[in-house]
Order: structure tokens, then sequence, then C-alpha cells
């Protein structure tokens, strides 16, 4: 039983859903917040907030307090290469300076959301076809050097040697997350280019899609049952990048008819972009390491989550329903 737990990330769309879930079962709740602010109705349903970040150990100290369980969804998702020491600060030494403080403290059950882009993929001989991988995929693209696959892995690894010490983590590997509560509007420019015209072109690449609340239940489920060391995808319907589109278009009311862009032609844009992007010193809004990502083949199992703690995400279309109707009631779509 968890009593009391501190969550990372609580600003964030799956940081705010794994903190709702664990209020909705009771659980006393601390969020770490840079601001000292938390989205939506945290703060009003009782999440205390300590205010600081992963770098600061006495405030890290005080967020322990009366913990029994750490969540450290918190993560720098950056894929633009001109900042990979900021990933490496945030995703790697922000995750050892936490391990170390919850060993301190006195706090073991530590549930680490790591990310399905550190899952090994076939990307020296890219499948033609569809392509499934799960949690025994090991890690195979630093070759690639892509920075946010990299830095979470390096994050995975450190978490896994603090067993010796006495941490009994539990890691899960999201996918593609949709559903309510996306606070930072990350997710906005993606159904805002679905209204767009039909000719619209997109990778040719497949999804793994997953809902928000699902996961943020299985991250609870896993804290409670999960088997400490071991590693869990969460993952739900696969379909390719076009489909996507058109399932979201459907929803927000746009055209259906997507072409799908060759993988060269898609990577090479991702090199130009990252290239001005370099040059103006502003984020690309597609880089090299985005590109690559969204040519892969590949479609991500959860049979072991559905196996060990009846992990389930509901159907595609229902949780592109309630992210439109989340957007539309503030306004932003």
């Amino acid at each position: 039983m968890v009593q009391r737990a501190l969550v990372t990330g609580a600003t964030g769309f799956l940081g705010f859903a794994v903190a709702s879930e664990l209020l909705d079962r009771g659980v006393s709740v601390v969020a770490l917040s840079r601001g000292g602010e938390l989205p939506g109705d945290l703060a009003d349903r009782g999440v205390s907030i300590v205010r600081g970040d992963l770098s600061d150990r006495l405030v890290l100290r005080t967020a322990l307090a009366g913990c029994d369980a750490v969540f450290h969804v918190a993560a720098d998702v950056n894929m633009w290469k001109k900042r990979w020491l900021d990933s490496l600060e945030a995703n790697v030494e922000g995750t050892r300076t936490l391990v170390d403080s919850c060993l301190e403290s006195g706090v073991t059950r530590f549930v680490f959301t790591s990310s399905a882009s550190t899952l090994g993929k076939p990307w020296q001989q890219p499948p033609r076809a569809l392509a499934m991988i799960d949690e025994q995929s090991a890690y195979n693209l630093a070759p690639l050097r892509m920075v946010y696959p990299h830095t979470k892995w390096l994050a995975e690894q450190l978490v896994l040697a603090a067993q010796d010490r006495g941490l009994q983590p539990v890691i899960t590997h999201p996918t593609a997350i949709f559903g309510p509560g996306d606070w930072k509007r990350n997710l906005l420019p993606l159904f805002r280019a679905a209204r767009g015209p039909g000719g619209l072109a997109v990778p040719g690449g497949f999804r793994t899609t997953c809902d928000v609340r699902d996961v943020a239940r299985a991250h609870v489920d896993l804290a409670l049952r999960g088997r400490p060391g071991e590693r869990y995808a969460l993952g739900g319907e696969v379909l390719s990048v076009r489909a996507l589109f058109d399932r979201i278009a459907r929803v927000v009311g746009g055209p259906s008819f997507r072409r799908e862009l060759p993988d060269g032609l898609v990577i090479g844009l991702g090199r130009l972009l990252d290239a001005v992007a370099d040059l103006t010193d502003r984020p690309p809004l597609l880089s090299e390491e985005m590109a690559l990502q969204s040519t892969f083949r590949v479609g991500v199992s959860s049979a072991k989550a559905e196996r060990e703690v009846g992990y389930r995400s509901r159907p595609l279309e229902a949780s592109l329903v309630d992210t439109v109707s989340w957007y539309r009631a503030r306004g932003w779509l």
C-alpha cells in the first residue's frame, strides 16, 4: 500500500495524470515544482507543493519526508543535439540526484518513467512492414546519436544499478500518449495540423498509441504489484502515421487523405532544419532525431504489463475524442 508519494513532473501531461490517479486512490501526493505552481485542480485537491528542482538535494530531502514511493515522471523531452548537455543534466544527473536522495531518506519504492524510444529497433535494416518489439528489445540506438533515447537509457541504467544499494525500481516505457490534461499543449500543434489540407504529407512510419489515464493507472499498479528491476512497455493500438492523422482529422473535422513522404526525404528535411536551428539558436520544428523516429516501422507490445498487472489502453478513438473535447473546452482548438 502506498500512503504518501512524491511525483516529479506533475506539471506535465503524464505526471499530472499520475498525481490525479494517486489522489483518486486516496494517496497523499507531494509534487516538485520549479515555479511553485501546479496545473488544473491538483492544488485544490490537497497536493503538497515543494518548490525547487532535481538538482537540489535539500529540496528533495524535504519533498521525500514521509513518502513511501516515488514516481519519477519528469524529463527533458529534447531531440536537438545542440541541447545535449541540457538533456544530460536533466535526464541523467537529475535522476542520479533523486535516486541518491531516495536512498538517503529510506524511500526504496521507485517507479521510473522512461520511454518506448529506448527499446531496440531494427534500424540498420529497416523493415518495410511492421515489426513488433517489447521490453526484451535491447537498446541499440547509440550509433544514431539521438539525444532523448540515449539520455533516458543512461538514466535507466543508473536506476537499475541502484538495486545493489537497496532501491526497488520499476521502469515503464510509455508509447505515444493521448487523452485529456495536456496542460503544456505539446500535442496541440498535431491536432491543429490535422485540420489542414487533405494533401498534407506525413512520414511513412508506425505509431503505438495509448491513453494517458490508462498509463497513469498502470504506473500506480506497478508501484504496488510490479516486480522490482523489471521493465514494462505501455502501449495500445498500433497504426501507421498516415492512419493516425486520418483518425485525428476525422475527430477535429479535417480532411482524411494524407500522402506519405519517402524516408530519405523526411530525414533529409530534419537534417536541414537542424542546421538552420544551430545557426539561429532556435529549436527546430523537425530535427533529424524526430525525423528518424517518425520513420521507424515498429509497434510495441504491452503483453507483459497486461499479463502482470492487467494493463489495458482504451480504444484510440475514445482517447482522441476526449483530447479534442478537453482542448475545445479551454478554447485552444
